[in-house]
């Protein structure tokens, strides 16, 4: 009877070891690697499992597009600049992750104020694009067709040197400017066709 106790006990013990283990924390995937799991998972005709590695892989693209975008934005002298921060865990839970990338940033500089915010990848810009061919249009609701290459732009300006300047790219490309305390001239001269140039890598077709 107490060699039996004994077994048990030391039984109990082993259990207790072995069932309270430590979990290392997940490996992120790279690109390279999410690709090559959506790629096997698909063979294997597990679904599922290749849809999930090619929204990793997609999160992983935009947070590179994100990257090269703010790299290209133009940098004025004299301003200070600031990025909103995206929140990936708040996007995750609406299931919509990473569906459409916004990136924004501000330029500060005395009683100057520029916000500019991208909006890249989105099919919902095809319906924009109707505006952006139609001058009358733009000219009835108080704007200026601007040209940028094979891109076109809208720009208007309001009471106390407000402008705002919208740029479409590829019907599906939305670069937005709002400054303060800043004339339409002053706001080309920032976001010029260099600029616009430098945005084709990025986001381009």
């Amino acid at each position: 009877m107490r060699i039996a106790r004994i077994v048990f006990v030391v039984m109990f013990a082993v259990a207790a070891v072995v069932g309270q283990q430590r979990t290392a924390p997940k490996k992120a995937a790279t690109l390279p690697e999410a690709l090559e799991q959506a790629k096997k998972a698909a063979e294997a005709e597990q679904f599922g499992s290749a849809i999930a590695a090619l929204q990793e892989a997609i999160r992983l693209l935009q947070k590179q597009q994100r990257t090269a975008v703010l790299a290209s934005l133009p940098k004025p002298e004299g301003y200070e600049v600031q990025d909103d921060e995206v929140d990936e865990n708040a996007e995750a839970l609406t299931g919509l992750a990473f569906v459409t990338a916004a990136i924004t940033r501000h330029y500060n500089k005395d009683d100057l104020h520029i916000t500019v915010e991208i909006t890249a990848n989105s099919p919902m810009l095809a319906m924009v694009a109707a505006m952006f061919a139609n001058p009358a249009i733009i000219k009835a609701d108080g704007g200026e067709l601007v040209q940028y290459g094979a891109h076109k732009a809208i720009l208007k300006e309001g009471k106390d040197r407000d402008t705002e300047l919208q740029i479409l790219m590829h019907d599906k490309h939305l670069i937005k400017v709002t400054a303060q305390g800043l004339a339409g001239d002053a706001v080309l001269k920032i976001f010029d066709q260099a600029f616009v140039d430098r945005m084709e890598k990025p986001l381009g077709k």
